[in-house]
């Protein structure tokens, strides 16, 4: 993405300067990303609006060629576990994301998780900037956006304060992972419906779901 955003819009980023790292990108999309990096640099909004697309195409491209593990076999094989789990309970598995989905598919595949997610299926960076407009765009790609599927039998997991708010603005349930980012306390003040501190902890709550009311 730096690289991208270097060639784009003719930026500079020195050695150690970790310009993502500063806007705190999690839970972000993006393109939100981008626009927080460069407009205290004096880029204009207009102008970076002119070189989104070009900055998703080179970073996607340049992304492409990453064969750098997202997780280490062990993180690999407990999300598996856990995702093994929920389909085979029934549930419909999508991916809701900040990252351009071409960047958000290769990370998973690149985990070795990328068989859960089907194409078609899900929410990314790439088709909104601003991340609660993906989660009723992700209902409507399952088919479960009509009356007859209730917005609280959707279920957002994530580990941030903004997955919490995407999920409270889509009308949906949201269950928060602690640790990774943000603490148990943060996430229920955010207004999570229930906090884990463990991924294998999530398939037993699901289930327990309808008797929360």
């Amino acid at each position: 993405m730096l690289a991208a955003v270097e060639r784009v819009y003719g930026v500079t980023f020195e050695p150690g300067e970790e310009p993502i790292r500063k806007v705190v990108p999690n839970g972000k999309t993006d393109p939100q990303i981008v626009r927080e990096m460069l407009l205290p640099r004096g880029v204009t909004a207009a102008a970076i609006d002119a070189g989104l697309d070009e900055v998703a195409r080179l970073a996607c491209e340049l992304h492409s060629h990453s064969r750098e593990p997202t997780l280490t076999p062990s993180e690999s094989r407990r999300v598996s576990a856990v995702l093994t789990e929920l389909r085979d309970d029934g549930h419909l598995l999508a991916l809701l994301t900040g990252n351009l989905e071409p960047i958000g598919r290769h990370k998973v595949a690149l985990a070795g998780l990328g068989d859960f997610f089907r194409p078609g299926l899900g929410g990314f960076g790439s088709d909104h900037e601003y991340r609660p407009k993906l989660v009723p765009l992700a209902r409507e790609r399952a088919g479960i956006s009509g009356s007859a599927h209730p917005a609280h039998d959707t279920l957002v997991i994530g580990d941030t304060p903004l997955d919490v708010a995407a999920a409270i603005a889509g009308g949906v349930g949201s269950i928060g992972v602690a640790g990774m980012h943000h603490s148990r306390a943060a996430l229920l003040e955010s207004g999570a419906d229930a906090v884990v501190d463990e991924l294998d902890e999530i398939p037993e709550l699901v289930r327990a779901w309808p008797e929360r009311g």
